[in-house]
């Protein structure tokens, strides 16, 4: 019979880095209220302090806002979370 730390063992050498499973993942959401450079600037400050969010990069003009976040520390429904507590409205579009 094979133990369980055998396996546990295996896995964490087949994880390698213990990186494994982690994804950066890059999207772009439409805010649809973000009308200003003051709105962006609120946006960013507020989303790049989220654990798991590395990057934010604000399109006032065009109303979008592109965000790169690590899918295994933070989903995409609590950014959302975060930016309608702002009081933003967002679409995502895929």
């Amino acid at each position: 019979m094979t133990s369980l730390s055998f396996y546990i063992n295996e896995i964490k050498a087949l994880m390698g880095s213990g990186n494994w499973g982690s994804q950066e993942v890059t999207i772009t959401l439409i805010i649809t209220n973000m009308k200003s450079d003051e709105d962006a600037r609120k946006l960013v400050n507020a989303l790049q302090n989220i654990p798991g969010v590395t990057n934010v990069v604000p399109f006032p003009k065009h109303r979008r806002l592109t965000i790169t976040y690590n899918s295994s520390q933070i989903t995409l429904e609590t950014i959302g979370y975060h930016i309608t507590k702002l009081g933003y409205h967002y679409l995502h579009k895929i």
